[in-house]
Order: structure tokens, then sequence, then C-alpha cells
């Protein structure tokens, strides 16, 4: 049984944790940076659970007039089941406000994702990542 949830505990952060370093790799949030997220008032994490197992989790920032995803990712056998695009369309409908987005510029896989999932580029920001990779941010009005 697939459930999407909102409530997310401190032991569900290593399962996050552990999803984000198979997915970013070295460019992960380290566990520290999970955890102050989880308690700052401002930052919400989704999961997707298949029998209490997490397999996919998104990460945003309630802003006053918007939301911004920070980090979404799915365990690597769930991949290219639909379980991302599940948690974004969870958040345009529980959040009927703008969402917008970052992505490296060279990340052909996610542009395209987060395309098929509506959002449009809308600028880019000059040597934004450490490596002094271009972003493309993404939105979507609902």
């Amino acid at each position: 049984m697939i459930q999407i949830t909102n409530k997310i505990c401190q032991k569900n952060i290593n399962e996050i944790y552990n999803i984000s370093c198979e997915q970013f790799k070295e460019e992960t949030w380290n566990q520290n940076q999970l955890t102050e997220s989880f308690k700052s008032t401002s930052t919400k994490f989704l999961a997707l659970k298949i029998k209490n197992e997490i397999i996919s989790f998104l990460v945003y920032q309630d802003l006053i007039d918007s939301i911004n995803i920070l980090l979404i990712a799915t365990k690597e056998k769930y991949k290219n089941h639909g379980y991302a695009k599940k948690l974004i369309n969870f958040l345009k409908k529980v959040e009927n406000r703008k969402i917008w987005l970052e992505v490296k510029e060279t990340n052909y896989v996610a542009i395209s994702f987060y395309t098929k999932c509506g959002f449009q580029p809308i600028y880019t920001r000059k040597k934004y990542y450490k490596n002094g990779e271009n972003a493309i941010i993404f939105e979507t009005n609902n």
C-alpha cells in the first residue's frame, strides 16, 4: 500500500539520509543539515512509503508566497515508477501556491522530469554551484 505522509520523525531522518546518499552521492546533505532542516519551522518533509518503508521523499521550504523544493529523491530500485511525481502532485494539491526549484543545467534527467511535472524554466543563476555550474530555476503556478 502506497502512503504519502508529512508525519516524519527524527528516526526517519536516517532513512531519508540513506536515500539522499544513494541519489546525490558526494553532493548530498549531511545528516546534520537534514536534522537542522527537520527542526526548522519553515522546512517540511513529505515521504512516500510502501509497507512503512520510505522509498521516496521531498523536502521543501514553506515561504510566505511560495514553496521552494530543496530535495527530492527516490530509492534506486524504485525509480521510474512515478513515485517522485506522486510527491510533487501531492504537494501541488496541498500547497496551492507557486512552487519553484533549482537544478544543475547539465542534469538533463531532472530537467526532463520537472518539465513533465509542469515546471517551466524562468531564469538561470550563473555559477550557482560549488563547481561553477549554473542553476536553472524552474517554477509552476499549479
